[in-house]
């Protein structure tokens, strides 16, 4: 088999932002495979906030991408050819695929393969993806909702955020979600229910704003951002209420900036807070897609995508994922 593979590399690391000049396309020849491999013809890769991360010189729960080397990415597609027994061509599979056209992958680069259904391909990188897995595990096993909670979600028009929404809605509970645009804002409030929702870039006061919609404070807390907006909710957080630290992305990765010290608040609210990676979570990647996927099946989850066409369009979609000026989950379509 001669194929010619398109990768979109990593050149140089931010400094400190994140560029399109960053990275470069190159080309090459797909190599034979070795045994237990098989070759993926990816159809969508994932763009997400880590990745900032990923790229940067400070290593934190993974090592920072190497250069000349293809973007690290979550990928979609199908298997053409394989020396593995246990993954067959025709199958579609989802994992650690990478921003190129082919990849060769061990089965310890995939998380799963992808049931025959007739739900979008594209969804397997979304709701029913690495972000909803995500959305699911901080809600459910972190934050443990109960009937009636008030649920605070930051960037809740993301594809982390917007499932944590509705999530949330299933188990009877009362979402408010931060976002930054009206347009946004319409979104979350239409398609991913939420009952009430802040644009903080009008609202320059979340806190007082929090005070008037939950007056009777927070019970749940899912943060995807940190800084002022963590800041803010926090000074209205219940007693015995649950916070989950999934993602920064309003602060930078280094150096940490200074900010209110909360160990007061966690004390006299009795309160809890937790880092979730998902990582923790890949042994029940399975079992929580196909809870995922009835919900979705039943209506119970909307899947908003904003798809790019062209491997060569990955860097453009993650400067716009990371300026949030992006609606929806963010795909490039290879």
């Amino acid at each position: 088999m001669n194929l010619t593979n398109t990768k979109i590399v990593l050149k140089r690391r931010p400094n400190p932002e994140v560029l399109e000049d960053l990275f470069d396309k190159i080309t090459d020849t797909v190599r034979e495979l070795n045994e237990e491999e098989f070759l993926v013809e990816v159809s969508y890769v994932s763009i997400d906030p880590a990745m900032r991360g990923w790229i940067s010189t400070v290593g934190n729960y993974s090592e920072p991408v190497a250069f000349n080397e293809p973007m690290r990415s979550f990928g979609v597609g199908k298997i053409i050819s394989t020396k593995n027994i246990k993954f067959e061509v025709g199958d579609f599979v989802v994992g650690w695929l990478g921003w190129q056209k082919y990849s060769i992958v061990k089965p310890k680069n995939i998380q799963m393969k992808i049931p025959e259904n007739d739900v979008p391909l594209s969804a397997n990188l979304g709701v029913l993806g690495l972000n909803g897995i995500t959305a699911h595990a901080g809600l459910l096993d972190i934050c443990k909702p109960n009937k009636g909670d008030t649920v605070v979600v930051t960037t809740a028009a993301g594809s982390v955020g917007s499932a944590v929404g509705q999530i949330a809605k299933i188990f009877d509970c009362k979402t408010i979600g931060i976002t930054s645009s009206n347009e946004k804002k319409f979104f979350c409030l239409n398609e991913f229910k939420y009952d009430h929702v802040i644009n903080y870039n009008e609202i320059k006061d979340i806190s007082s704003e929090l005070k008037k919609i939950a007056p009777q404070g927070i019970d749940c807390f899912f943060d995807n951002v940190g800084g002022e907006q963590f800041d803010a909710i926090m000074e209205n957080i219940n007693i015995n209420a649950r916070v989950v630290v999934c993602g920064t992305i309003g602060m930078p990765s280094h150096p940490i900036p200074n900010g209110p010290r909360i160990n007061r608040t966690l004390l006299v609210k009795r309160a809890r807070i937790q880092g979730l990676l998902i990582l923790d979570y890949f042994n029940k990647y399975s079992e929580i897609y196909n809870e995922l996927l009835d919900w979705y099946k039943k209506g119970k989850l909307n899947n908003k995508e904003d798809i790019s066409h062209g491997i060569e369009t990955a860097p453009k979609s993650l400067v716009k994922l990371l300026n949030g000026s992006n609606l929806g989950k963010q795909l490039v379509k290879v």
